[in-house]
């Protein structure tokens, strides 16, 4: 398929394929398949607060994660960022105020509740790539690696057939944080 690369080129052109895939019907058929897999887990139906994201383009849709998160009766909350590439997660009601940071990236600006890390059930881990075991090639910032590092709750993503690679194809990092669960189309395994 494809030889191993730098993450600089491999997110390069990954990122230009999930453009390329945004709005067609297949990527909407896959979500929803996932989507079911991910609310039939017992990370999800466990989980009483649920960190997603507010998707982008390029990114698997979040808005009916959050939607179903909320008709559940979970919370929700989504990532802040800060100065020195650190992240936070704050919880998503209807009084925060969200606009696009300077990445081009949704998140609240005012009106926020910060959640600790150990309030945290699941994360829904963002990702341009995974593997079988975990391995995510992410957006580039490294919030999520420095995020996860001591993050000790569930972490899972959605893998549509264009994330998904039965192998790396993209240089790891020891900063890289493995996913616990990767959902797929395929089959479901669990990291380490």
């Amino acid at each position: 398929m494809f030889g191993m690369q730098t993450k600089v080129e491999f997110r390069k052109e990954q990122r230009q394929r999930l453009i390329d895939q945004a709005d067609t019907w297949q990527k909407e058929r896959e979500e929803l398949a996932l989507y079911l897999k991910l609310f039939a887990t017992k990370k999800w139906q466990e989980a009483k607060v649920v960190a997603l994201t507010l998707s982008q383009p390029e990114e698997l849709d979040t808005k009916p994660m959050i939607m179903a998160a909320f008709q559940a009766g979970k919370r929700v909350c989504v990532p802040k960022t800060l100065p020195k590439r650190q992240m936070v997660f704050v919880e998503l009601t209807p009084e925060i105020q969200i606009t696009r940071s300077k990445f081009g990236v949704l998140e609240p600006t005012a009106n926020y509740h910060q959640l600790a890390k150990d309030q945290i059930d699941l994360i829904v881990v963002p990702g341009l790539a995974y593997t079988p075991t975990g391995d995510r090639l992410s957006f580039g910032g490294g919030f999520f690696d420095r995020y996860l590092a001591d993050y000790s709750g569930q972490t899972i993503a959605l893998a549509n057939k264009s994330r998904y690679f039965t192998q790396v194809q993209w240089e790891v990092e020891p900063t890289d944080i493995q996913v616990q669960e990767v959902i797929n189309l395929e089959e479901n395994k669990r990291a380490n």
